[in-house]
């Protein structure tokens, strides 16, 4: 038996207070059987000694966990929002009428399912979402403000889309090192959202819902290549709605479900002229061009405005990069 009961370690990000990176271990039978109590409700832990441990990264939204179960116990527990599991052999599991093991196939757990399980000696990969979160993430990648997010099935919808889940969780669990920046934790919780909304079968038509999504994807393509063409031009967001044969607000939602660079089209314009101006200084000569005139040409009228954005971007002054 451990001679430490519980310990915890945990760091936050600056300025992002709702980041957490926490780490849980006790290798103390009764403490594990006290902690284990407090996450999970009901907890019978058959084993003369036993150690637990967890790992858990994220944010209010979404969140990474590695959780290591080094003894046998049955659980039961109400889940309050979504969780996906993935493990190593021994963790068997039921939800209602359901059941599993999740070293076969990862498994859904849904807000307010009872989940019966035995974990026995197991490693546990789990990813939670808060259940408003992914319900706004899957209003904005399917265009529809009225969707509730309820999956029909425990399981993947087929055993490409298994790969494909799991594929993308691995993936995820290699940038924990990196999860505390916000841009990061960003774009790897909307990815995992949307890799979870194609694995696991909604309930609702599925074939309305994807030619929403692709209809979406087709008009930011669309929109993005025009952009891309025209970005020298006093060219607003009006024109490339107009070419890419939508409105305003449709333009909008298509950026929003599948920006990946900027989730606005004013946003995508703005640095697609930045990034024009940035080949510019490179390649211009600093005797006969100025950094005032190559902002100006790229419809940057405030010269200061312009060096805060190019700062953002390529972490230098554009002055710098002109006298290079």
């Amino acid at each position: 038996m451990g001679s430490a009961a519980v310990s915890f370690g945990r760091s936050a990000a600056p300025h992002m207070n709702d980041f957490f990176n926490e780490r849980v271990h006790t290798d103390d039978i009764a403490a594990t059987d006290a902690w284990l109590r407090s996450q999970y409700g009901h907890v019978d832990l058959q084993a003369d000694d036993a150690a637990y441990s967890e790992h858990s990264v994220g944010d209010g939204s979404f969140a990474l966990r590695r959780l290591e179960w080094r003894a046998r116990v049955d659980v039961a527990h109400e889940s309050d929002r979504f969780y996906i599991c993935s493990s190593t052999p021994g963790y068997a599991w039921r939800i209602g009428q359901e059941q599993g093991e999740y070293s076969i196939e990862p498994g859904i757990l849904q807000p307010g399912d009872d989940l019966i399980a035995r974990a026995d000696h197991t490693r546990v990969d789990v990813v939670a979402f808060d259940a408003e979160w992914l319900t706004r993430t899957a209003r904005t990648v399917y265009g529809d403000e009225t969707l509730r997010v309820r999956f029909a099935a425990a399981g993947p919808v087929s055993r490409r889309l298994r790969d494909y889940w799991l594929a993308t969780q691995q993936w995820a669990l290699t940038q924990i090192p990196v999860m505390s920046e916000p841009l990061v934790r960003a774009h790897l919780g909307r990815t995992l959202a949307v890799a979870a909304l194609e694995a696991f079968a909604l309930v609702g038509d599925p074939r309305e819902r994807r030619a929403s999504a692709l209809e979406q994807a087709s008009i930011y393509s669309s929109a993005a290549a025009w952009i891309d063409d025209h970005a020298s031009l006093p060219v607003t967001i009006d024109d490339a709605a107009r070419a890419a044969g939508t409105s305003v607000s449709g333009l909008r939602r298509a950026f929003a479900a599948n920006g990946q660079i900027s989730a606005t089209p004013e946003g995508y314009l703005g640095l697609a002229r930045l990034s024009a101006a940035h080949a510019d200084l490179v390649e211009a000569d600093p005797a006969t061009t100025t950094v005032e005139a190559t902002a100006a040409r790229w419809g940057f009228a405030d010269a200061a405005s312009f060096v805060a954005a190019y700062r953002a971007v390529y972490r230098t002054d554009p002055e710098t990069t002109l006298r290079r």
